[in-house]
């Protein structure tokens, strides 16, 4: 009986999750799933382990998440459905070892609260049942590159869980789940920096949880008197060889400058995006308990000084609740315990990144806020059948949220125009979002959005080249032009606006003007497929046919579709 109510217990996780996500499958690629996965020219063959290693960034972390999409470009080409199959799998997978984890971290010998012990199996379901359906995930699930996070979280999870249930083992088979622990620490961290926290939260769960009533020290000594030593000389090796791999500079990643992403004009400094962290903790723990105003692309300005209001309040809230987690742990160790899981996943936060806040950074942080919440409720309220209806109420209205976030994903078009809504004044929101509806030929919108993209920056090249497309598409070609002579002047190294102008000029029989732009654009790009397309033409224009036939091939070699009469008719009047 006890396994046939688990066994329906798992189906009502899928079941919601399949729910929650069921409006997602078809959601195009967005973002990095381009460079990442769409024009991956490395995981195209799911037996070139080689290709796949080097990959498409300079160090290996990735690698584990770039096999799955060679996996998925093996069985699936380029149709998104299986790729987003893959992620929701990986996501239900996750949800199960967090009802797991929440199981094991009951059954340690800290937690001797009655009534959290009669509910554990209603409280690690819970946990794992709001993990499944709260909106924060989408962008973890739904965005198709962000199986870094989720894939990491799992092996994460994977980890931990392997750890705990050795720890409860007196047989000899307990190396065997130590080294299967290991290794999935070890897929984690191939997967995603955010592995590096699993040894520190092991000391944790050792010290709050596996022996509570001993001090920090004699802890330590009981470590290196038994066989633990082993799993803890594997994870010194996991601490020093990983992060050498990922070719981590404490130089180049602590305390260089970068341009933010998050706001524009910020410039970002170790000391600048330190203290803008803790107001980003802060939004993150809005987010869990309110999960409303998402954005993929958050205007997020840099705080100067842990002085300012913002920064300095978010800084008292943040050492508030980790001081209430850590004095907690008298009255309810599982709630402390959650509290603390926040805090230690919420570190890799601090190292300095283009980007100050995404959501998909809760992914893993967010197992500690389910843990927290659903053990309250059952701590507070005495009733297990209430807390069940509230618990049961809420995974409905997460759900019904999770299923409306998802609809923002589901087109180019209507994740800009929510992201604008939502960050108005950064300007590589309105040109993307100008540049989709170029795409659909909804040139009065596409035209909006570009000259709101000018206005808020006046000396981007690529805004000035897109707004000249849309010019010529509409057969303004004076205004055209002038774009395209502005997007030079801002950037004298863009080969399109360069190929751009090229065409404007051929359109008004200026053929020599149009002849040095194309040569000038194939100039600043080898590989720039339709300029030379576009210098066949002219080519053939002023009677080269063997040059004009030359660049045609050249063309079609890089991409670009040419009929093949056009071929024919430039090789044989080549040949006469």
């Amino acid at each position: 009986m006890f396994i046939i109510k688990r066994i329906s217990l798992i189906i009502v996780i899928g079941l919601v999750a399949v729910i929650s996500y069921s409006n997602s499958f078809n959601g195009p690629f967005h973002f990095d799933d381009l460079p990442f996965i769409a024009e991956n020219q490395t995981i195209r063959d799911v037996g070139d382990i080689g290709a796949i290693w080097k990959g498409v960034l300079p160090q290996h972390s990735r690698f584990v998440v770039f096999y799955t999409f060679a996996l998925n470009y093996h069985f699936h080409k380029l149709d998104v459905f299986g790729y987003h199959v893959s992620n929701l799998v990986i996501h239900i997978i996750s949800s199960l070892l967090v009802w797991w984890f929440v199981a094991l971290l009951i059954d340690s010998p800290g937690i001797n609260d009655e009534r959290i012990v009669k509910n554990k199996h209603n409280i690690s379901f819970f946990a794992a049942l709001l993990f499944v359906c709260h909106p924060v995930q989408t962008q973890a699930v739904v965005y198709i590159s962000q199986r870094f996070a989720s894939l990491a979280t799992m092996f994460y999870l994977l980890a931990i869980c392997m750890y705990l249930h050795a720890r409860g083992i007196r047989s000899r088979s307990k190396i065997v789940w130590f080294v299967g622990s290991s290794f999935a620490a070890l897929l984690s961290m191939f997967t995603k920096e955010i592995a590096i926290t699993i040894p520190i939260m092991l000391l944790v769960i050792e010290i709050m949880l596996l022996n509570p009533q001993m001090s920090i020290k004699d802890q330590l000594l009981l470590i290196t008197r038994n066989n633990r030593w082993v799993y803890c000389f594997l994870i010194l090796i996991f601490l020093l060889i990983i992060p050498q791999q990922f070719d981590f500079s404490i130089k180049s990643q602590l305390f260089s400058e970068k341009i933010s992403n998050s706001h524009d004009g910020d410039v970002i400094t170790f000391a600048s995006y330190f203290v803008t962290q803790f107001r980003v903790a802060m939004t993150f723990i809005r987010l869990l308990f309110i999960p409303i105003y998402q954005n993929v692309d958050y205007d997020f300005v840099l705080s100067k000084s842990i002085f300012e209001p913002a920064a300095f309040f978010s800084f008292l809230a943040f050492i508030l609740i980790l001081g209430f987690g850590i004095f907690y742990r008298s009255k309810n160790l599982l709630v402390s315990f959650g509290i603390i899981w926040i805090f230690v996943t919420f570190l890799p936060n601090f190292i300095p990144r283009a980007d100050v806040i995404f959501e998909h950074k809760l992914y893993l942080i967010s197992v500690g806020f389910y843990i927290v919440v659903v053990t309250m409720l059952f701590k507070l309220i005495k009733d297990p059948k209430i807390v069940i209806l509230i618990l049961c109420l809420l995974t409905i209205a997460y759900s019904k949220l999770t299923y409306q976030r998802n609809k923002v994903w589901n087109s180019e078009v209507s994740l800009w125009e929510d992201i604008a809504k939502k960050s108005p004044k950064k300007w590589r929101v309105h040109y993307n979002l100008g540049s989709e509806y170029s795409i659909l030929g909804k040139n009065e919108l596409a035209l909006r959005s570009i000259n709101e993209s000018i206005r808020l920056n006046p000396v981007n090249a690529d805004s000035y080249n897109n707004r000249g497309n849309i010019y010529a598409r509409t057969g303004m070609y004076a205004q055209a032009l002038r774009n395209y002579d502005k997007a030079i002047e801002f950037d004298s190294k863009n080969a399109k606006a360069f190929n751009n102008r090229g065409s404007i000029y051929r359109i008004k029989g200026m053929f020599d003007l149009a002849l040095a732009d194309y040569d000038q654009s194939i100039r600043l790009d080898e590989n720039y497929a339709f300029a030379y397309y576009n210098r066949s033409i002219i080519l053939k224009i002023k009677g080269d046919h063997a040059k004009a036939y030359a660049d045609a091939i050249k063309a079609k070699m890089l991409g670009r579709n040419i009929e093949n009469s056009y071929l024919n008719e430039l090789k044989d009047k080549s040949q006469q």
